[in-house]
Order: structure tokens, then C-alpha cells, then sequence
């Protein structure tokens, strides 16, 4: 679930409660689970749990784009993953004639602009409101067998899509939306810095070409710090020279502050309450979405 619709919900808030405890260390992928929150006891079922997903050989799947800055219909275009890209998905089953079969159900808006841009028409954005139980990206029948489960990899920060916001506590609490930085880690494995473009259709404003990216080559997670490695520096982002050669040169540090926030919902509206993980990155407040507190109606 992408930012837009948490502040939607947002607005209705009735109220706030600082952070707490800590969040567990790492996500747990069960559903069902609880965890502590702050002071709050959650249910997995209403965070932002997504299963991972490895292309385990060269595959084609179905994306929708939708235009940019100008009206008109969304068009779905045939993407290819290369062997080892790993998503961020569901396993489900859909209803064929009058059969049950599975299907795997990949958020595709999810993936890097780098590899998304190789089939997105020119004028358009890939669509992130597809990304729903409706969405075209659906992987059934044999094409199953070119997907493996994998542990949610290092690099993604717990319970978060890898969307992070620029701004500390009161960024994470106000109900207006960001419109300043968006950092964003991708399940394929890359970091993206972009930018706000007010121009563009509801809802794409973060979606553009980044303005500086560079895929990770290495992790480290030592709670509280995840150290992302990459080949070259990344304008925008303090990062440390540790190496003078090879694919891990630089280094990022991505601090959580184990101070989660919590809106309250209105319960009598049948809202839900929602809740912001804090991040440090090489020193710089983010916030991160990183889902609800029950469900809404």
C-alpha cells in the first residue's frame, strides 16, 4: 500500500501517542502474528507484510502505465525479469471457469524506475494503483515455476515498502502529504533518491526518473543500522568511502530509531489508526508507512 492512501485516512484522525518500545527487531513474515509497536500490540495482518519472490530463470510478466501529465486510458506493456529479480507479491487463487488456481500476484510498481523504464511507453508512469488485488501482474499456470519464496531480503527496512519520506516526527505526523524527498529501496535491489513533481497525475508525483540511483551490491544488518553497499557514489546522499576499488565503494547507513509513531483512527467512523517507523539515513530524519492498526470500513 503506497503513501497517498494512508493520509487519506489520515485526515480523520481523532488523535496521536508517541513512540514507545521498540518495534521487533525484524519482520516477521507470518500473518497473524503480534508485535509490539511502541506501546501498541499489532496484528501482522494489518502492517505493511509483503512475501518476496525470486525469478528463478528469464520471464515475462504484464505491467499497466498510465499517463503522466495528460489524460487518457493506461496501457499494460510485457516486461521482462531477468533471472534473480526478486518482487514483491502474494500467493493467492483466482477463480478460472470453475476452478480454483493459483496465482501469484506481483506488485510491480514496487520494482526499480531502471527496470520498469525498459517497457513503459513514453508519457506515461507505471501504474501504482494497479497494484491491488485486480492488478495485471497475475502469475499462474507454468510461468509459477519461474518463481521461488525467499526471506525478505536484508536491505528492505521492517514492515516498511521501502518508500521513506524526508522529515522526522512531525513530518510523520502531520496529515498533509510529503512533497519534499522520497527515498526508495526496491525489492529488486536498488536505492532511488526522487523528487516531488507536482505536474504530474494523482498519485505519480514520486514515480518519476530518480535523480540519482545505484543498485546495492551488499548488506549488512546489525540492528539498529542496515549498511547498504554500492559500486559508485550517489549524489544527494552523505555517503562513506570505504574501498577504492571493487563494486563496494561506498557505503549508506540506515539507522532505525526504534520510535515508532502511532495515529489514532476513529473507531466510531470505522477508521483505522496508522503507524510511522523513524529512520536515520547517514544522519538525515525519514519516516516510513508502515501500515494500520486494524482494519477500516
Amino acid at each position: 500500500m503506497r503513501t497517498f492512501l494512508k493520509w487519506g485516512l489520515a485526515l480523520l484522525c481523532g488523535g496521536i501517542i508517541w513512540g514507545g518500545t521498540p518495534l521487533a527487531h525484524a519482520q516477521t513474515e507470518l500473518p497473524g502474528s503480534l508485535v509490539k509497536v511502541g506501546h501498541y500490540t499489532a496484528s501482522t495482518d494489518y502492517l505493511n507484510l509483503s512475501e518476496y519472490y525470486q525469478t528463478t530463470r528469464k520471464t515475462t510478466v504484464t505491467v499497466q502505465y498510465r499517463p503522466t501529465y495528460h489524460a487518457g486510458k493506461t496501457q499494460q506493456r510485457r516486461l521482462t525479469l531477468p533471472q534473480g529479480t526478486t518482487v514483491a507479491g502474494y500467493l493467492t487463487t483466482q477463480k478460472v471457469g470453475t476452478h480454483l488456481q493459483q496465482a501469484l500476484l506481483v506488485y510491480s510498481s514496487r520494482l526499480s524506475y531502471a527496470l520498469l523504464s525498459h517497457a513503459q511507453p513514453k508519457g506515461y508512469t507505471v501504474d501504482p494503483i494497479a497494484d491491488t488485488d485486480a492488478t495485471p501482474t497475475v502469475i499462474s499456470g507454468a510461468q509459477l515455476t519461474a518463481f521461488k519464496r525467499v526471506p525478505c531480503p536484508k536491505y528492505m527496512v521492517a514492515y516498511s515498502h521501502g518508500d521513506l519520506y524526508a522529515g522526522g516526527i512531525a513530518a510523520a505526523l502531520s496529515p498533509a502529504e510529503p512533497t519534499g524527498t522520497s527515498l526508495r529501496i526496491t525489492p529488486d535491489g536498488v536505492v532511488e533518491l526522487l523528487s516531488y513533481d507536482a505536474n504530474t497525475n494523482a498519485n505519480l508525483e514520486f514515480y518519476q526518473r530518480p535523480d540519482t540511483q545505484a543498485k546495492i551490491t551488499r548488506t549488512n544488518f546489525h540492528d539498529p543500522y542496515r549498511d547498504l553497499y554500492f559500486a559508485h557514489d550517489l549524489r544527494g546522499f552523505n555517503l562513506q568511502r570505504v574501498s577504492r576499488t571493487g563494486t563496494q565503494q561506498y557505503k549508506l547507513t540506515i539507522e532505525n530509531l526504534h520510535q515508532p509513531q502511532h495515529i489514532l483512527g476513529n473507531p466510531l467512523k470505522g477508521v483505522a489508526g496508522t503507524f510511522d517507523s523513524l529512520y536515520l539515513v547517514s544522519g538525515v530524519p525519514y519516516y516510513t508507512f508502515i501500515g494500520f492498526d486494524g482494519a477500516s470500513n
